[in-house]
């Protein structure tokens, strides 16, 4: 790729020093988050930005003897992540307009009673309002519903740790749904299994064994239309064979295999 070992070198040099250059822009913008007088901020970093653009500039005459390499590749990363980052907020729109309000479910169950199962289940959801898609198609496919149901969301805070106490709240919906939110820091790694028994303690969720539960996830498949703004057709198709082949949130969460359900659902964005 590179030929020799001065354009590996002017590789090397273009991307450590642009690495330095936006590791002191990120940390100048932590700095601004943490409320550091902005007066410091600036001037401190804007010392050490100064250095760094001298050696951006320095390695720019090697942009292309391999400087060129770094760059593209950065590029390339860069407009996946933006691709995900794009598509998932058109993802999350779409379904949170497809989410049935919660007092219109409860209403339609109570004057169309389903079979009651025994026992519990978990339906996990992205959202914390309305009802779950994977819940509503469960429910008219299948006629039935478990006697006590919970709808599981995991919700990433902006602190590194969250505290026992603060892990879990419960919302009561009603027809023996309770909205079950766990709460975790950015450096935790979600526990569902553990958080689900910090929850069962709860006088609301008496009797529940998370081990022995239900646990539904819906697989959400991506019909790419470009009837929304926002990218074109061909990035909607990337940003469906990334979903397609990411992990699954029951791999994520720790959640058996033995106890898991899935439950199709279609998407158009």
């Amino acid at each position: 790729t590179f030929g020799s070992s001065d354009a590996l070198g002017g590789a090397y040099g273009i991307a450590v020093s642009m690495l330095m250059a936006v590791t002191t822009v990120l940390a100048a913008l932590v700095a601004l988050q943490w409320g550091y007088s902005p007066v410091t901020v600036f001037a401190v970093n804007g010392f050490f930005l100064i250095v760094d653009l001298i050696f951006v500039a320095a390695n720019g005459i090697k942009l292309f003897e391999g400087g060129w390499f770094p760059l593209l590749l950065a590029t390339m990363v860069a407009f996946v992540m933006l691709t995900w980052r794009t598509g998932w907020r058109l993802l999350e729109h779409q379904r949170s307009g497809l989410r049935q309000r919660e007092d219109e479910f409860i209403e339609w169950v109570l004057a169309n009673p389903p079979i009651r199962l025994p026992g519990a289940a978990a339906i996990f959801t992205a959202g914390t309002s309305g009802i779950p898609l994977g819940l509503t198609h469960h429910l008219r496919h299948n006629r039935v519903l478990h006697e006590r149901v919970l709808l599981l969301s995991t919700i990433t805070t902006g602190a590194p740790r969250v505290a026992p106490a603060e892990r879990v709240k419960l919302v009561s919906v009603g027809a023996g749904i309770t909205r079950v939110l766990l709460y975790y820091g950015f450096m935790e790694s979600p526990d569902v299994i553990d958080g689900l028994r910090e929850a069962c303690r709860d006088s609301a969720l008496h009797g529940i064994d998370p081990e022995k539960i239900t646990y539904y996830f819906r697989r959400v498949m991506i019909v790419a239309s470009g009837k929304l703004p926002g990218m074109a057709v061909w990035r909607e198709r990337l940003f469906a064979s990334m979903h397609l082949n990411a992990n699954l949130p029951a791999t994520y969460f720790g959640v058996p295999a033995a106890q898991v359900v899935e439950v199709g659902v279609e998407v158009e964005i």
